[in-house]
């Protein structure tokens, strides 16, 4: 509450003078800043309903309301800094703890890396080695959760929030935060940066994989860089494992560098991670930066993680599967025997984008002022994929969407509220059916 009390008075001490006269030019100026800040800090959506029927009658822009955003993410932190081992976060009626580690020299370019334990481990048992690691320059996140269980529902979304949490009280790059694990937690890099790969400039999975099941959803780190280390001789994770997954995302061009060691510890065999591994490992955590607008997303998506990829989502599927495997605590829909949808997407530029995709039956698109032409209209092609044998081929491609856009301040400021990510501001969000032709001949 501390922290949110602040952002109000920050907001309305240094941006009250940001103005906008509305209809009636004798009528008190217009305070956007203070009616922004009252919108990320309601739950009410009533209030939320004013505050934009506000922005609409005074012909706010998005422009300023973008420019406005950006300075409610902190420059520097009046919060504490160095090692600290026993946080606490509340979730869901439960209390986690974690560890973080903050630099002195913390900045709004300061890189964050959040590993997660295996099983018996535990944040602050994980932190100490990877601060004397990065810890001068990195801020370090180390959750933990019961028996390491990473790819529960429920650890996925307290490893989210934090990041959240951490990323809206410290000055971040939000284009230099990382995920990284060992043993249980690779399997959480792995599974949790599939499903949020645009929330990550990297993963790191170490000393784990995932089984053929889950090898499906690597498609989503088209755009997302991994580095992948593990023992050859590792006696808990096959090998075999981690070297399809390499040969996956190679052969789909993903940004992937894979270090097999060959070193065997005294307690796990290889099941570690060398210290001798470490520099290279630094040197490319240094050198990655997230790209927020690739002009090509690929995804492959289930029902329990329907979340868009950087501007494009599925929304609705064709009888999909809802995976998850078993956590400690109460999980949501487990459905193995559904289907997997598949889309793949391209800006194409003017306005045009192509879209191709198996078991869909609608998506969505977000759309910014820096890659749309709001003034012209948006045209989406679909072109649906069926199987034959091991090959996935193209049917008969047809115009989804053909109509102009109007910006939608709703869809701004909500996704700000949500993720609070400067980089990834959308201006509108469309819903195209799959299933719909439009006549080539509406085209200009």
């Amino acid at each position: 509450m501390r922290r949110i009390a602040g952002l109000f008075l920050v907001l309305s001490a240094t941006l009250a003078c940001v103005t906008a006269e509305g209809p009636d030019s004798s009528a008190a100026p217009y305070d956007i800043a203070t009616d922004i800040s009252l919108f990320l800090l309601t739950d009410d959506p009533s209030v939320e309903k004013q505050v934009l029927e506000r922005l609409k009658s005074n012909e706010v822009s998005s422009s300023t309301v973008k420019s406005i955003l950006r300075t409610t993410l902190p420059k520097k932190s009046t919060q504490p800094i160095g090692l600290q081992l026993d946080r606490k976060f509340k979730m869901n009626g439960k209390t986690y703890s974690y560890a973080l580690h903050v630099p002195a020299s913390v900045s709004p370019n300061t890189p964050m890396i959040v590993v997660m334990h295996g099983m018996g481990g535990s944040g602050a048992n994980t932190i100490r080695a990877w601060v004397e690691r990065l810890g001068k320059e990195f801020v370090i996140l180390c959750p933990s959760y019961p028996m390491g269980a990473w790819w529960s529902k429920n650890a996925e979304e307290l490893v989210l929030k934090l990041v959240d949490e951490t990323r809206t009280t410290y000055p971040i790059n939000p284009n230099r935060v990382f995920l990284a694990g060992l043993s249980n937690g690779a399997i959480g890099a792995y599974l949790i940066g599939m499903f949020y790969p645009d929330r990550f400039a990297g993963i790191v999975p170490i000393a784990g994989s995932i089984t053929e099941r889950y090898m499906h959803f690597l498609v989503n780190l088209r755009n997302t860089p991994a580095y992948l280390i593990q023992g050859a001789f590792d006696p808990i994770f096959p090998i075999e494992l981690t070297r399809r997954v390499h040969k996956i995302l190679t052969d789909i061009k993903s940004p992937v560098v894979y270090r097999e060691h060959q070193e065997q510890g005294t307690a796990h065999g290889g099941h570690f991670l060398p210290e001798s591994e470490v520099p290279a490992l630094i040197e490319w955590l240094k050198k990655q930066r997230r790209n927020p607008s690739p002009k090509v997303v690929r995804m492959t998506r289930e029902a329990n993680h329907l979340e868009r990829i950087f501007w494009v989502g599925v929304t609705r599927g064709l009888k999909l599967a809802a995976l998850q495997i078993p956590g400690p605590e109460m999980e949501p829909l487990n459905i193995h025997d559904g289907k997997i949808a598949t889309l793949f997407a391209a800006d194409k530029g003017n306005n045009r984008f192509e879209v191709m995709g198996k078991n869909l039956i609608e998506f969505e698109m977000h759309l910014s002022s820096d890659r749309t032409d709001f003034d012209q209209p948006v045209v989406v092609t679909f072109q649906p994929i069926r199987d034959e044998g091991k090959l996935l081929v193209p049917g008969e491609k047809f115009v989804a969407f053909h109509k102009k856009v109007e910006k939608d301040p709703g869809v701004l400021l909500g996704g700000f509220k949500r993720f609070r990510d400067p980089d990834l501001l959308f201006d509108a969000t469309i819903k195209v059916s799959a299933q719909k032709a439009v006549d080539f001949a509406v085209l200009p």
